[in-house]
C-alpha cells in the first residue's frame, strides 16, 4: 500500500513537471495534447485511431479518450482473467489476480474522472486519472516482485492505457 502510494506520488510529480515545462507543439489538438505526455509517438496513434479526433474540440477529445480507456480495460480486464485462469503456477495465478482487483480500481477511478472531466474540474481529473497510472504501475511491479514474467500483451495494453490516463491528465489541465 505504501509502495503504491510512493510510486503514484513520485508519477504524478514527475508528469506535473513536464506538463508544466513543456512547449506547446504548434498544430492539431492531438499532437499538442500527447507532445505532453510520457510517449507522444504511442499517444497520438491511439488517439488518432478514431477518426473523430482529427477535427475534436477538447471536450469532444476527451468524451473519445475515455471511451478509447473504458475499452481498453474492459478488454485488458478479460486478458487478465483469462491469464489467470490458464496460468499453472500459483505464484502466477496470484499476481494476475493482484491485477484483477487493479484493473477494478483502474475502471473505478476512470469512471470516476470521466464524471469529474464533464465538471471541468481539473483537480478531481488529474487525482483519479494519476491513481489509474498508479494501478497499473503496482499490478505491472507486482510481476518482478514475485519474479514472474508478464504476459507481453498485458505489458502492451498495460503501457497503452499509461499513455490515454496520461493524455486525458493533459487534457484536464487545459480545461
Amino acid at each position: 500500500m505504501a509502495s503504491s502510494f510512493i510510486i503514484t506520488s513520485f508519477l504524478v510529480s514527475s508528469f506535473l513537471s513536464i506538463l508544466f515545462t513543456s512547449t506547446t507543439v504548434k498544430g492539431d489538438l492531438v499532437s499538442e495534447i500527447c507532445a505532453k505526455t510520457p510517449n507522444a509517438t504511442l499517444c497520438e496513434t491511439l488517439i488518432r485511431s478514431d477518426p473523430r479526433s482529427k477535427t475534436a474540440d477538447l471536450d469532444t477529445l476527451g468524451t473519445i479518450t475515455f471511451n478509447m480507456t473504458s475499452k481498453l480495460i474492459d478488454s485488458t480486464s478479460a486478458l487478465v482473467t483469462s491469464l489467470r485462469d490458464k496460468a499453472t503456477n500459483a505464484t502466477l495465478k496470484e499476481v494476475y489476480s493482484k491485477c484483477i482487483d487493479q484493473y477494478a480500481f483502474v475502471e473505478l477511478n476512470r469512471e470516476n474522472a470521466e464524471g469529474y472531466f464533464k465538471d471541468k474540474k481539473c483537480g478531481e481529473v488529474v487525482h483519479f486519472m494519476s491513481r489509474s497510472i498508479g494501478d497499473l504501475l503496482t499490478c505491472d511491479a507486482s510481476f518482478f516482485e514475485h519474479s514472474v514474467v508478464e504476459d507481453q500483451k498485458l505489458q502492451q495494453a498495460s503501457f497503452s492505457l499509461e499513455q490515454y490516463c496520461s493524455a486525458i491528465i493533459v487534457m484536464a489541465v487545459r480545461l
